[in-house]
């Protein structure tokens, strides 16, 4: 296989990856039915196939040259490091400026840079393997590779991050037996075409069914499935790479047809920025897309005609690539003819050995400071415990119950999923109600002052907690439930199982049942997935939130939206309480089998319907209204639920999920003219 043939092919193969992309986001199973729109479904499973002939070239290439230059590992890593660091640093530069002027900031910045990371960890596996000429470098790239695997199925990255790299090790040993079993002139080519395309065709239908095989199967393990489709994808990933590469083997280079020279002649111009293409064309899918990057995100620049959508992404792809590439010529050129330069770099890469142990010794200090600080507020946190909170039983758990004022009803709050302390946080709203009603804050067990449980948190767990809560307290009558979020699905069973006891609902930013199927048609193919992916992401968080807890930088990236939240509210003084909160159960134990029950929990109450005599009321904020997270229309799951139309309203109310917060006093308003209009 010739250099020019490849750089062609890898040219057509980037313009592939990008109709894949774009196929993603408009004719993918996952996407909501208000967005997803036929005309590109035959990209959406070419992802990994295509990816993986970049990787059989890389391991290719590598060992062509190796075993030309005898020095071909003297500067190896910066020779192929340089350009591929400069050209992701760059491209990530743009994406946050972009995203930073969409308001979409968070990590990673380039949803498809997984492919930097992967290849950089493959070449310097090659470089600590591949500098002694040994028998066992191929088994120990493979070592190599496997690890990479494992870690990889640890961070829950997914299978794309997998089932591409082992091609890189086909690509090594197909260029150490190019002449020998894998270009043999005495076997006929028609024959390995074949045999190759049967494997590649079998083991991708098989891969892409494996779910529903499974099921079929009746494989109540889903590692198990996922395990043998990853094996599947690699099959078909490898047969994929070796029919490409007999083909490109057999390709002539140049012909008199000049239709196919002008097409080679694109092909090419592609080929010699791959890179670049690469990297900076989700920038302008995602852009142009139904919604920035996340679905929970609002859209950019919104383009609903297929054709044009692929037309414009594909024309300032092409544009921002040749610019792109055009810079980080100019930049190496200079490296290359200024001795200044280079000495500027290589003192730049001293300095940031420097700033790394400067940054490590940083973080020990900073880590010790914030734990002394955090030993220090429990002094403030008993106090508030020991002034404000009592305590009832139920579910066989101390639960955390904060009580104030007096009156016909008794308004009862249940905090949001990431709410790790209601009793604190909620009072932002109670205190402008205590005078009129009874206001009672429940904190959930593993939250706030309440003890945790070892114990699945079902809707149903939650229904009868917050019931014996509220038994034990004597305020189960006469009771207006006020929910936010998350918790709006177990007030939904609480209204099922006890609606003698319901005077009226009020959901803020309710979330609504149908998200069970949102989350499920998130590239999800069956329940167990589901199920399966949430125990192992949660289990991540959990780890991920240990690491930041234990450096103390929980203060410098998460604490600062409490301070937001809370911006002019009469709980400044329990900040260090907030914080020490925080530090105890966001993203631990209870927080997790929370997320990971999620689903069970939409499914739990997907039939729930308002009782035809219960004042309710939704208010819908803005910000959700309008970027409709998930796909779905909130304000119209929201009716699906109300049976009368004069007792059961929604309203908008301007801001976000948490402006329940930072607008306590118009919460609070909108909350007593719904308790004055009920009847005691």
């Amino acid at each position: 296989m010739s250099k020019k043939t490849s750089k062609r092919i890898l040219g057509l193969f980037a313009i592939l990856i990008m109709m894949h992309h774009l196929a993603q986001k408009t004719s993918a199973f996952w996407i909501p039915d208000a967005y997803r729109q036929p005309g590109l479904g035959a990209f959406v499973p070419i992802g990994y196939p295509v990816v993986s002939f970049f990787f059989f070239c890389s391991g290719y290439g590598l060992i062509k040259q190796l075993r030309k230059k005898e020095d071909y590992m003297d500067g190896f890593l910066i020779r192929r490091l340089n350009r591929l660091l400069l050209v992701f640093v760059l491209t990530q530069i743009i994406f946050l400026l972009v995203r930073f002027a969409f308001e979409a900031v968070d990590l990673p910045l380039n949803p498809y840079s997984w492919f930097v990371y992967t290849i950089l960890i493959l070449y310097v596996g090659f470089f600590l393997i591949y500098r002694k000429n040994r028998r066992t470098n191929l088994l120990f790239m493979a070592l190599w590779i496997l690890g990479y695997s494992v870690v990889c199925h640890i961070l829950v990255t997914g299978n794309w991050w997998i089932n591409t790299a082992p091609v890189f090790l086909l690509g090594i040993y197909a260029a150490d037996h190019e002449e020998g079993a894998f270009l043999n002139r005495k076997v006929r080519p028609v024959f390995r075409y074949v045999l190759t395309g049967l494997v590649l065709t079998g083991s991708f239908l098989l891969a892409e069914n494996a779910t529903h095989i499974g099921q079929f199967l009746k494989i109540g393990d889903y590692g198990i499935i996922n395990f043998s489709q990853l094996l599947l994808q690699i099959i078909a990933a490898s047969a994929f790479s070796l029919l490409v590469f007999w083909i490109a083997s057999s390709i002539k280079e140049d012909t008199g047809n000049r239709a196919l020279h002008a097409l080679q002649n694109v092909l090419s111009f592609y080929g010699g920025m791959t890179l670049e293409f690469y990297l900076i064309h989700g920038l302008f899918v995602q852009l142009f897309s139904h919604h920035f990057i996340y679905d929970s995100n609002p859209p950019a620049l919104y383009i609903r005609n297929v054709a044009l959508y692929v037309l414009i992404v594909l024309a300032l792809s092409t544009a921002a690539a040749f610019l792109l590439k055009k810079v980080c010529d100019l930049l190496g050129d200079f490296y290359k003819s200024s001795e200044g330069f280079r000495k500027f770099c290589r003192d730049m890469k001293r300095f940031a050995v420097v700033l790394l142990l400067f940054f490590l010794v940083i973080t020990v200090v900073y880590s010790v400071y914030r734990h002394s600080f955090l030993k220090e507020a429990d002094q403030k946190r008993e106090q508030y415990q020991n002034e404000w909170i009592t305590y009832e039983t139920a579910k066989g758990c101390n639960v955390a119950v904060y009580t104030a004022g007096k009156g016909p009803c008794t308004l009862v709050f249940l905090g949001a999923e990431f709410d790790t302390c209601p009793t604190l946080s909620l009072r932002v709203l109670t205190d402008r109600l205590s005078d009129r009603y009874r206001c009672v804050i429940i904190d959930y067990p593993g939250k706030g002052f309440s003890p945790d449980i070892d114990h699945e948190r079902s809707a149903d767990f939650y229904a009868d907690l917050i019931h014996d809560t509220l038994q034990g307290a004597g305020t189960e009558q006469n009771v207006i439930l006020i929910s936010h979020q998350i918790s709006a699905l177990y007030a939904y069973r609480y209204i099922e199982k006890y609606p003698e006891q319901i005077k009226g609902f009020i959901g803020i930013s309710a979330l609504v049942p149908e998200l069970a199927t949102r989350f499920l048609n998130g590239n999800f193919g069956s329940v167990a997935e589901y199920r399966w992916y949430l125990k192992r992401i949660t289990r991540l968080n959990g780890f991920l939130q240990k690491c930041l807890n234990l450096t103390g930088y929980t203060a410098l990236f998460q604490m600062p939206e409490y301070e937001f939240l809370f911006y002019g509210s009469n709980l400044k003084e329990y900040y260090p309480v907030m914080e020490d909160m925080f530090f105890l159960h966001y993203q631990q134990a209870a927080h997790l089998r929370e997320q990971s029950n999620i689903y069970d929990n939409c499914m739990a109450v997907c039939d729930f319907h308002l009782p035809q005599d219960l004042p309710a009321l939704f208010l819908l904020d803005h910000a959700t209204k309008e970027n409709e997270p998930y796909g779905l229309n909130w304000e119209n799951e929201y009716k699906k639920m109300i049976t009368d139309s004069e007792l059961q309203k929604i309203e908008i109310s301007s801001g976000d999920p948490y402006a329940v917060y930072y607008r306590a006093s118009y919460f609070a308003d909108r909350i007593a003219e719904f308790a004055e209009s009920l009847s005691f």
